[in-house]
């Protein structure tokens, strides 16, 4: 076969590849649009079955856990027995902790949805290793990002449509959100091809099946990029955390406080934002700077976003900063996410992402306690202060570990 063909076969399975990504989107906008339903009614479904603020706090807490313990074990049995396979058990474990949160009559129920769903919610990190694994090299940062632009669109559309729902009684988005989640697993069957390892593409190089262990420990420059996504993480979850009751202490609109409209106006923006940084910037940014210059200028974004919030109140610089923090949190997940991927052999993406996944959890646990302790005391530019300074922190660490430019 000579050059040109080769070339071309390249391209024509490029192509197919991105086909195949479709329906992931699909997916993973149908599973993040049912987590988006649930995040902001839980706090208030919890409190009529009699849950104390502590127990709310709890509720997230053990979900994270759940999610800390089984994130690398799902990912290593997708690597074991297959994408697809592991996605729908996943999925299944998502639509059981839905309908058993639904029917709840008791915290006890809720604590053992929550469980549930959380020892199952393999989704998004099966869902990133599957569109590595169906991806090329060059096209894998569009790859994650189509997956990072879905879990974005549900998370706008969910909390949307819970506002909504909510009207027809406080289980109305428990039971849209478990339709939604049956709607997945039957397009996970019906859409996504099964994994098939004997006819995998010629750029899906794979490695000698080593240990475990070694696997772990010969991961160098992966684990320092999981060291960046930690940081990353943090203050991402200090932010999301506790930015409605921050913009509600801090600013008004029409003479009122902040409140759920004009968050929920804030979220799609982020949603807008999202979509720009997704489909038309991140490939133009890739074609003229190295991912080490993207993540430094992202988190030093998102620096200048957090000081400016704790420089004052002016409504008209509002969406400066929050624009400023939306854009730098977009580049910096898509970019580190793309190049954890990169960094690690094809027979290895669940492992990875499912550690990916576990540190993001465990960002989920402690960050928001954190967080919260400075907001509960009205340490409000103390919040503030404190995620610029660990923005300016990853800001640092990005141009020590990263490597440098290099062709992509």
């Amino acid at each position: 076969m000579g050059p040109g063909s080769m070339t071309e076969a390249r391209e024509a399975t490029a192509g197919e590849s991105a086909l195949t990504l479709v329906p992931t989107f699909v997916v993973v906008a149908v599973d993040a649009t049912g987590m988006g339903i649930i995040l902001p009614l839980l706090p208030f479904y919890s409190q009529r079955l009699g849950a104390t603020p502590f127990l709310i706090g709890a509720l997230i807490s053990v979900y994270a856990v759940c999610q800390l313990i089984a994130g690398p074990v799902v990912g290593i049995l997708s690597d074991r027995y297959g994408r697809r396979k592991v996605l729908v058990v996943s999925q299944i474990g998502t639509l059981t902790g839905f309908v058993l949160l639904a029917l709840a009559g008791n915290l006890t129920l809720v604590f053992l949805a929550r469980i549930i769903d959380g020892l199952t919610s393999g989704n998004i990190s099966v869902a990133h290793a599957y569109a590595a694994e169906h991806s090329a090299p060059s096209t894998r940062k569009q790859a994650l990002g189509m997956t990072s632009g879905a879990i974005g669109t549900g998370l706008l559309l969910g909390p949307a449509l819970s506002s909504f729902l909510v009207h027809y009684g406080q289980t109305a988005p428990v039971w849209a959100a478990a339709a939604l989640s049956l709607i997945s697993i039957l397009a996970t069957i019906a859409l996504l091809p099964p994994d098939h390892p004997a006819s995998e593409p010629l750029y899906q190089h794979r490695v000698p099946e080593p240990t475990l262990m070694r696997s772990l420990f010969g991961m160098r420059y992966a684990w320092r990029l999981l060291g960046l996504l930690i940081v990353f993480f943090f203050v991402n979850s200090m932010f999301l955390s506790q930015i409605g009751l921050f913009l509600s202490a801090r600013f008004s609109w029409d003479g009122h406080p902040f409140g759920a409209r004009e968050l929920g106006w804030m979220f799609a923006y982020a949603g807008f934002i999202n979509m720009v940084v997704q489909g038309l910037l991140i490939t133009r940014a890739n074609l003229i700077a190295s991912d080490r210059t993207i993540v430094m200028a992202a988190f030093a974004c998102m620096g200048l976003g957090f000081a400016g919030l704790a420089a004052g109140s002016n409504i008209s610089l509002l969406a400066v900063y929050l624009t400023l923090i939306i854009v730098g949190t977009m580049f910096a997940r898509s970019t580190l996410t793309a190049e954890l991927s990169r960094s690690t052999a094809i027979n290895r993406q669940g492992m990875i992402m499912g550690l990916n996944q576990s540190l993001m959890s465990g960002a989920n646990i402690s960050a928001p306690l954190i967080s919260g302790a400075l907001i509960g005391h009205r340490l409000f530019v103390a919040w503030a202060l404190a995620m610029a300074a660990i923005a300016a922190i990853g800001t640092a660490l990005a141009g020590q570990l990263l490597d440098g430019p290099r062709t992509h």
